[in-house]
């Protein structure tokens, strides 16, 4: 089975940088999970590298009790899609931690991970989902 991983952030620039993050785990195109959390003060991009984090352990998750043949991450943030896909640089040491973090992760998926831009706020449910539980868990 294929499954795409939605994932989002939603940081409060007005709020001190709090943010929020949202994943949606679809399995061959149907909901199968969806998970927000509070993660407190981060850049944007690193906001949008832990839900692609939350989004992966997810996947594991999956990955320990069915056959799946993918994993795709869809994300509307470039920057931190680039920065997962080591296409990107950055100086900042809790970047580094992070996406440290998201290749242990991958490297304990027994699958190809494909990492795929989505656009944001263009009418893709899933990705309108995960953006919608990100605003809300960034509130809390």
């Amino acid at each position: 089975m294929k499954v795409n991983v939605y994932t989002d952030a939603s940081t409060l620039l007005h709020k001190g940088g709090v943010s929020g993050v949202g994943v949606v785990v679809c399995i061959e195109g149907q909901v199968h999970e969806t998970m927000g959390k509070f993660i407190g003060e981060v850049d944007t991009v690193s906001a949008e590298l832990v839900a692609m984090l939350v989004g992966l352990q997810a996947a594991k998750r999956l990955t320990r009790h069915s056959e799946v043949e993918l994993v795709r991450i869809c994300s509307d943030c470039q920057p931190a899609l680039d920065l997962a896909l080591g296409d990107g640089v950055t100086k900042n040491p809790s970047t580094h931690m992070l996406l440290e973090r998201i290749d242990e992760e991958c490297m304990q998926i027994p699958c190809p991970i494909d990492f795929q831009w989505v656009k944001g706020h263009n009418g893709n449910v899933f990705n309108e989902m995960a953006d919608q539980l990100a605003y809300e868990h960034a509130h809390n």
